[in-house]
This record gives structure tokens, C-alpha cells and sequence, in this order.
């Protein structure tokens, strides 16, 4: 028998049912009846992680964006401090943490001229002013 005929019998149905036919009835032995006690219902509670620690980060230069990036990442609120960068930097910093905010469908917010608050989609934000958060969820 050659490789090709061994794989056309293994490839060809099974038509070897008699050693079900005898298992066609159902005879009831081995089962129990239900037991009609009452259950009470499971209510989940959503879990929503507590805020452990809000990052504050002053960024006087574009290179040091990542300081503040993978803590974002990681789940935390940060606080952004732009006080001490020149206008081109706080432009390309801004528009940066924006398109981080956006990315991970938090909140950004803008607490004054130079500070600006970059909240995660975990964190619920209450806002009490004039202006809203910017939410990209």
C-alpha cells in the first residue's frame, strides 16, 4: 500500500456505526431529578480602579514629552506644566498630548494658561467651570 492509498483511507469516511446502535435508547439510570431549591441572583459590582497618584510634569522641551507619555499610558492622570517652554515647544507639546489623549480615548483639559490636566478613560472627570474637558471617548 503506498502513501497516497494510506491517505485515501484515512481521508475516507467512517461508516463503522454498530458500536452506537446499541446505545439508541435512553434508559434514565444514573440521572437525578432537579432539585427545585431557590437561588438567589448574582448583581456584579463594576470594579473602577482609585486613582492611587496624579503624575505632575514640567516640560520645558519637546524631547522630554515621554516623561510624561508613558505615565499617561500606564493609566495615570497628569498634570502637564508648560510654564517654562518656549511657544514652538508648547505648541508641538500641546498638539502631541492631544493626539496621546485622542489615542487612548481620554479627557484633556485645561486648568490654566501654561497647565493642562490629561485624564484617562478609568478616571471620570467633574468639571464645575466654564469650560468643559475635551472627552475623546
Amino acid at each position: 500500500m503506498g502513501i497516497f492509498d494510506r491517505i485515501a483511507a484515512k481521508a475516507a469516511p467512517y461508516e463503522d456505526d454498530a458500536e452506537y446502535d446499541a446505545y439508541d435508547q435512553y434508559d434514565g439510570e444514573g440521572y437525578f431529578e432537579e432539585d427545585d431549591s431557590q437561588v438567589a441572583p448574582l448583581h456584579s459590582i463594576p470594579s473602577v480602579p482609585e486613582v492611587a497618584r496624579i503624575v505632575t510634569v514640567w516640560v520645558s522641551d519637546f524631547k522630554e514629552v515621554k516623561d510624561f507619555a508613558t505615565e499617561y499610558r500606564a493609566g495615570l492622570p497628569v498634570i502637564l506644566n508648560l510654564s517654562d517652554a518656549t511657544n514652538d515647544d508648547r505648541k508641538r507639546i500641546v498638539d502631541f498630548a492631544l493626539g496621546l489623549v485622542f489615542g487612548l480615548e481620554g479627557a484633556f483639559s485645561r486648568i490654566s494658561e501654561d497647565v493642562f490636566l490629561l485624564t484617562p478613560h478609568s478616571v471620570k472627570l467633574d468639571s464645575m467651570g466654564a469650560e468643559e474637558p475635551h472627552n475623546f471617548g
